[in-house]
């Protein structure tokens, strides 16, 4: 009997601590959009209208049902001058026409300083009707080959979801 209750004391103490790491691992930091607006992290914010040229490329999203295309949105980054200086952000522009009910588009930029060993992810900002343009907060360039950035995207529906779309870095 003591040989039973020692083999589930010892269960119950590894369950016990595979929870607990479990637990501590499944609360790592989300990134946001509040990680870059308002002058966060040396970001600025834009208005969603605001166009530059394009640099880095540029891509689609797109979820199908079957052979239909369900929801199309487009992702670039552009550069221009902003409030004096040169600045880089990422854009996001929804189809008007090929837009499904439940659709939401995301785009985030990442900005390394260190040549794209880590970056700061600015977002994702997030949009859910047809014929939408968002952009994410616009952050300074530089001629240092340290700083880069890329934009990302993605589309979802309640089901299913696209892959992860990005430019290069720049």
């Amino acid at each position: 009997m003591r040989s039973i209750r020692r083999i589930l004391s010892v269960g119950a103490a590894a369950l016990m601590l595979t929870a607990g790491l479990v637990a501590g691992t499944s609360s790592a930091a989300q990134a946001a959009a509040s990680d870059c607006t308002g002058g966060a992290n040396g970001f600025t914010d834009i208005p969603d209208s605001l166009s530059g040229r394009g640099v880095a490329g540029a891509g689609a999203v797109v979820i199908n049902f079957g052979n239909t295309p369900y929801a199309v949105a487009s992702y670039a980054m552009q550069a221009g001058t902003v409030g004096g200086r040169e600045m880089a952000w990422g854009v996001l522009s929804t189809s008007s026409s090929l837009w499904g009910a439940g659709a939401t588009g995301w785009v985030w930029m990442d900005v390394s300083n260190d040549g794209t060993k880590s970056w700061i992810q600015c977002g994702p900002f997030t949009v859910s009707s047809g014929g939408a343009r968002i952009t994410t907060a616009a952050y300074p360039t530089s001629s240092s080959s340290s700083r880069a950035f890329r934009v990302c995207a993605q589309a979802t529906t309640p089901s299913p979801v696209s892959g992860i779309q990005c430019t290069g870095w720049w």
